[in-house]
This record gives C-alpha cells, structure tokens and sequence, in this order.
C-alpha cells in the first residue's frame, strides 16, 4: 500500500509519520515507513516524485481540490504545473475545485470562505482542462474503461434542486452500468 498526503509547500516541511490502527486494535505510530507500509511518503513533492517513479503502473490520476494552495499567488501555480508536467503529459490528470481555488466572498462560491486568495477559480479553470460543459461551474462526468466518474464542486450550491444537485443526479442515473459497472463519485 502507498500511502500519501500533503503537509507542508517545501521537501523539509514533509515528515514521515502516520497513525493507524488494525480493526479493533491498538493505536500504532510509525516513522520512515517502517512495518505494515512498505511505501509511504508525504508532502507534495514526495507525492509527485513517487507518481512520476511508478507512472508505468498508472492508467490515471484524479486531483480532487486544493490543487497547490496558491493563494493568489500565480508563480505557485507556474512552480505546480511544472512539478506534474511528467505525470499530466503521460497519463490523463483529471482534477476538481477545491476551496483554496475557487472560495472567495461574492463569488458564487457556496461557502463565501477567502480560501482562495482571490483566485475566484478562475486560474484553475483555465488552467487545466476538463470535459466540463460550464467550466465556471467546474463539475463533469467522464468515462475511463469499465469506469464513470461524477465529479462535483462542493464549493458551488449542491443542495436539492439546485443545478448542480439536478447534474449530480443525472450523472449517477445515465451511467450504462453494462458498459461502465464501477460508478465513481468525486468531490473536495
């Protein structure tokens, strides 16, 4: 099992150290890797360099939201871009809005935060494409193999009856299920 996440924007903020426990066990702590992971890195640039080393392994990558915390710092996103250029240009990289890229009072953004320094979504959206019909909206649905992904912004109103609501619904209903039986729903 590879187990990875995303703690600091520099190599020397990511430390290696993980909790877990087995089913109705005891609280385990680990460091460097050690026992039941035989792989497990953390931090962005750890993530991306273990992608990249196992990319003949990859059929496809899916990045659901806070994509690289820019802030409304556009050079963050020319730094990110660069850093996934292996992976994205070798293997379909899907990804979706978070709130760190769309989150911003005024905007539309469901939960008025200032996550995104201002972004409002608009670099993430013309960044990186997706088979979106509205891309502001940010949400799309794809197929992959024996796979349908629904992909939703949270960060946009979901509730019922809401337009995002009524795509989520039939997102999960068109789907052939004899074509694609594995029905993937993705959301930050």
């Amino acid at each position: 099992m590879t187990v990875t996440w995303t703690s600091g924007y520099g190599i020397n903020d990511a430390g290696d150290f993980v909790e877990w426990c087995p089913k109705g066990g005891d609280q385990v702590d680990e460091a460097d890797g050690s026992n039941e992971y035989n792989n497990f890195q953390c931090g962005s640039l750890n993530t991306t360099r273990e992608l990249i080393r196992d990319l003949k392994n990859i059929d496809i990558v899916f990045f659901i939201g806070d994509i690289c915390y820019a802030n409304g710092y556009i050079s963050q996103w020319d730094q990110f871009r660069a850093q996934v250029e292996p992976i994205a240009s070798t293997v379909p990289y899907m990804i979706a809005s978070g709130n760190h890229e769309h989150d911003w009072p005024g905007t539309g953004s469901f939960c008025g935060n200032m996550d995104s320094g201002g972004e409002c979504g608009v670099l993430v959206e013309t960044m990186f494409y997706v088979p979106a019909e509205n891309r502001a909206k940010f949400c799309y649905s794809t197929d992959y193999d024996m796979f349908h992904f629904c992909i939703a912004n949270i960060e946009h109103d979901w509730r019922e009856g809401t337009e995002q609501y009524k795509f989520i619904e039939h997102c999960l209903a068109s789907v052939d299920r004899q074509k694609q039986p594995w029905l993937i729903f993705l959301a930050h």
